[in-house]
């Protein structure tokens, strides 16, 4: 890692709403990060989902507030630098505190090493975090194959086979034979984690589930997750969907 950085201190502050939404495993690294490296003050401000329709118009023209793209998730680094959306935030953390791993004797080259885990991390967040958030809203009902979100159900199932099968193939518990987790193990927990809580009918068949399992038993134990967890800051609710509470409440009852 840059000595400058492990040297200097380091003011983060994430701005999101109070859901998980596709920032969760950002979240996971920021926690991780603040917790091994005591030079970083890392807290994370929230927008009131609830009251988004009546406030968010009004402060979203705030660029100090919504960051260039007039949307969240927002990260300040210490007041110079205001950065903007999940997927690019959580790769120049990765970048700066050494989430793209080491090198292996399969894979002996920096660009490669980072392109196979950005290939991992792609697939968790677009192909799978972001479906979910679009069933969420679509509220899938798992009855209409012909209706293209529910299609999205059985796409989510397959990813999760393939995250699940190239971990496998890993020497270790996370990605690429790597001895620490990179940012591809945050996102893929995140994804494991968001399809298992929001319902079974998204996940493969056991068998194709074992290495994700261990994946996430791993990243719980974790102390700074597990702080995380016990301290109950896992949000329950996934989206800013108005409906999303009592549609998740009817989609229980009717796959009891």
């Amino acid at each position: 890692m840059n000595t400058r950085i492990v040297s200097s201190k380091i003011q983060l502050r994430l701005h999101y709403w109070n859901v998980r939404g596709r920032v969760q495993a950002v979240r996971y690294m920021l926690e991780d990060i603040a917790y091994k490296h005591k030079n970083v003050d890392y807290k994370e401000s929230f927008e009131p989902i609830d009251t988004m329709t009546n406030t968010w118009a009004n402060r979203k023209v705030d660029q100090t507030v919504s960051g260039p793209f007039r949307t969240l998730p927002v990260l300040h680094w210490n007041n110079t630098y205001t950065l903007s959306q999940s997927l690019t935030i959580g790769q120049l953390l990765a970048k700066k505190f050494d989430l793209y791993g080491k090198l292996t004797s399969k894979v002996d080259d920096k660009d490669f090493l980072e392109t196979y885990i950005n290939g991992v991390v792609s697939c968790a967040y677009t192909d799978i975090i972001s479906n979910l958030i679009t069933c969420i809203w679509s509220m899938i009902n798992f009855v209409d194959e012909n209706n293209p979100s529910n299609r999205l159900s059985k796409k989510i199932s397959n990813d999760l086979t393939a995250l699940n099968d190239l971990l496998e193939k890993s020497s270790t518990s996370f990605y690429y034979d790597q001895a620490e987790p990179t940012i591809a193990d945050y996102f893929v927990f995140e994804a494991f984690t968001m399809a298992q809580d929001y319902s079974k009918k998204f996940l493969p068949n056991e068998k194709n589930c074992q290495s994700l399992i261990k994946l996430e038993h791993i990243m719980k134990e974790r102390p700074a997750i597990a702080n995380y967890l016990d301290n109950g800051l896992l949000f329950k609710r996934f989206t800013g969907s108005p409906k999303e509470i009592q549609y998740l409440t009817k989609l229980s009852e009717t796959l009891k």
